[in-house]
């Protein structure tokens, strides 16, 4: 009796510490992830600053840890959205060792993509769509280092000659490379509001009365009504004509 008893304690802690391990393989299987220990952080293409900017996270943000430069001091991430890149180890926080990554060597020169213009003169705005303001325009012939694409890869941003940047429909470019080779980015400045047109009040001109004493009574200046009303000489106004007043 006493040996079955011996015999059940051995299994009992060898089932035991084989769970432990079992538990202990599958955490170390887990990838490791760090997350943003800084206000804002740019997600790159490359191991550098001189690496176009793929997107943005902010504080808290969580990421992947895929791969590391050689002297750790950028590491390879991947975002939750599948968005992959190349940040700053300096600006995150992790408890896992970063020298324990592999070592990505495809942080080399990056051989640029050029796009050649298609059209007659293709526009450049400062957002990825027609709703965004226009620049400039490139001519046809012309040739642009692009630097990254939208999400749906319909508009490219390129390098203006001036070192500013713009964004252009990729359907009016001839592609030294495939698009999708480009990084997406993911952070642009929304499309400008248009205003609302200015309402104004208006004025039904009655007998006798005259643009000087119409302004004094809506206290603008008489020479600001003749302009909106396109009216070149001020006395030639008549009674129940309608005055648009600013």
């Amino acid at each position: 009796m006493k040996r079955l008893y011996r015999i059940l304690s051995i299994a009992l802690v060898v089932a035991v510490l084989g769970g432990s391990f079992g538990l202990a393989a599958t955490a170390s299987a887990q990838a490791p992830t760090a997350t943003v220990n800084t206000g804002a952080l740019n997600i790159r293409s490359g191991p550098g600053i001189g690496y176009g900017v793929v997107f943005s996270v902010y504080r808290g943000v969580a990421m992947t840890l895929l791969a590391r430069n050689a002297d750790a001091s950028w590491v390879r991430i991947s975002l939750d959205n599948g968005i992959q890149g190349w940040v700053n180890s300096g600006y995150i926080a992790t408890s896992y060792p970063l020298y324990n990554l592999p070592v990505d060597g495809s942080g080399g020169p990056v051989t640029a993509i050029m796009g050649t213009v298609t059209s007659w003169a293709l526009n450049v705005r400062t957002g990825p769509g027609i709703g965004y303001a226009r620049i400039t325009a490139i001519a046809n012939g012309t040739s642009w280092t692009l630097l990254a694409r939208s999400a749906d890869s319909a508009w490219v941003k390129l390098l203006l000659s001036n070192g500013g940047t713009g964004w252009v429909n990729v359907n009016y470019l001839r592609l030294s490379g495939p698009v999708s080779s480009l990084p997406v980015e993911g952070v642009v400045v929304p499309p400008p509001v248009t205003p609302p047109p200015p309402t104004y009040r208006t004025h039904v001109v009655q007998a006798g009365e005259n643009l000087f004493r119409i302004a004094l009574r809506y206290g603008v200046s008489m020479w600001d009504i003749a302009s909106l009303n396109n009216i070149h000489n001020l006395r030639l106004i008549y009674a129940g004509q309608v005055l648009l007043i600013p």
